[in-house]
């Protein structure tokens, strides 16, 4: 398997945890009925138990002939059974390979479903950068059947990655509300919340994935988007702060990132010397972006990251400038085969990666840390956290322990 193969999932399903997590929408899945066991049962770990699994189980038959008759049935039960805001159809492999016409699909059935909105997007197809292409599609769509209210001059749009991000905005708009900064977010827990994204004046998004998400807004809203960076690690969640706060002239959001950095500092320092005392060489491949921000936060505790890079768009291409310029992290654009290779090449301490990497790490003494468990990495509290803990969360001593084993009883364990 290619290394940059090494996701747990491909984009139809992060879409669909992403979109559960939405009050008011119901993704319905239009595959065959392989494809929708396994995605129902990739994401019962990280979606809430409601979520319906609606899909249209494209039989063998309607692979040839077509399964269109079979999804507008499903749109109109949907409806009428649950009565959504919005229903998304997750366009999945197999349709669009025998070229299903999904939007002529929801264009048909346009004048029977008052009061719902129909939206689709094209997932799968997309494995190697699975995970965040997954959510940015998804918004997207969701982006298409929003209605543009009236502009707020002054405020805040901040665009998130997941689904998760909606309970994880609050390490940033804290400050904003201090500062008397009117804001909204998107995702939001519901979609009568998330629309109110089109009041925006400015569009800060705070990952890199919502490219696609973030042009779509601004061409429905015309509000002019800023991406600063990610508000990751102390420096970074401080240099985003203070970048909408120049941004409004706001000298009152200046003033609480003072006071934060003031309260903060001296703890942030105490577990930079904690990483001066053990030095870490890290490596991050893989996974929903998050290479981005963990390595981040890494770097500016001190390590030495090396990343492979899932997205270059030009979010993630400004976020690369502020990485290499900051923090001197080294990006690695080279394929490879296998994860083993880049640990022959850079032998890293700690690896963080997805569970079909993590096979390959454990043999070889390298603490494996799984990407997809860190997701709203966002503002000081987090990275605080994250860095007090990590030394511990990498039962370095484990190893350490079984290496002495291995040389003792096999000989030398990477022979």
């Amino acid at each position: 398997m290619p290394l940059k193969s090494y996701e747990h999932c491909c984009s139809t399903m992060q879409a669909m945890a992403s979109l559960g997590k939405i009050e008011g929408v119901i993704p319905i899945l239009h595959a065959p009925q392989p494809c929708i066991y396994e995605i129902q049962i990739g994401t019962m770990c990280c979606r809430p138990s409601r979520l319906l699994t609606m899909g249209t189980l494209i039989e063998r038959g309607e692979i040839i002939f077509g399964g269109e008759e079979n999804l507008k049935r499903q749109i109109v039960n949907v409806y009428h059974t649950y009565h959504p805001k919005v229903i998304v159809v997750l366009n999945t492999c197999v349709p669009q390979l025998i070229g299903e016409d999904v939007k002529g699909v929801i264009e048909d059935l346009k004048e029977e479903l008052k009061g719902c909105k129909v939206t689709y997007c094209d997932t799968g197809f997309k494995y190697p950068i699975a995970m965040a292409t997954g959510n940015d599609i998804c918004w997207a769509s969701i982006v298409d059947i929003m209605e543009p209210h009236q502009r707020m001059d002054g405020s805040i749009g901040l665009l998130g990655r997941s689904g998760t991000d909606a309970g994880a905005f609050s390490s940033l708009t804290t400050f904003l509300r201090e500062a008397d900064i009117p804001y909204f977010t998107f995702p939001a827990s519901h979609i009568d919340e998330m629309e109110k994204i089109t009041r925006a004046h400015f569009l800060y998004p705070i990952h890199v994935v919502p490219y696609l998400t973030s042009k779509k807004i601004s061409e429905k809203s015309s509000a002019l988007v800023n991406y600063s960076e990610i508000p990751s690690g102390v420096e970074g969640t401080t240099r985003f702060l203070r970048s909408i706060a120049d941004q409004l002239g706001s000298q009152k959001l200046h003033d609480a990132v003072d006071r934060e950095e003031k309260e903060i500092m001296p703890h942030w320092d105490s577990v930079k010397v904690t990483f001066s005392k053990k030095p870490l060489r890290v490596l991050h491949s893989g996974g929903p972006a998050s290479e981005f921000s963990m390595g981040k936060i890494l770097a500016e505790l001190g390590a030495e990251v090396f990343l492979v890079p899932t997205m270059k768009n030009p979010f993630a291409k400004k976020e690369r400038e502020v990485l290499a310029e900051r923090y001197r992290v080294t990006f690695i654009d080279e394929e490879f085969d296998t994860l083993s290779d880049l640990l022959d090449t850079y032998h890293p301490d700690v690896v963080f990666t997805e569970f079909q990497g993590q096979i390959e790490v454990t043999p070889r003494f390298a603490p494996a840390f799984i990407n997809m468990m860190y997701l709203a990495e966002y503002g000081y509290d987090f990275a605080l956290d994250f860095g007090r803990n990590f030394h511990e969360a990498m039962k370095g001593h484990v190893y350490r322990k079984w290496e002495e084993l291995l040389k003792r009883y096999k000989g030398n364990p990477y022979g």
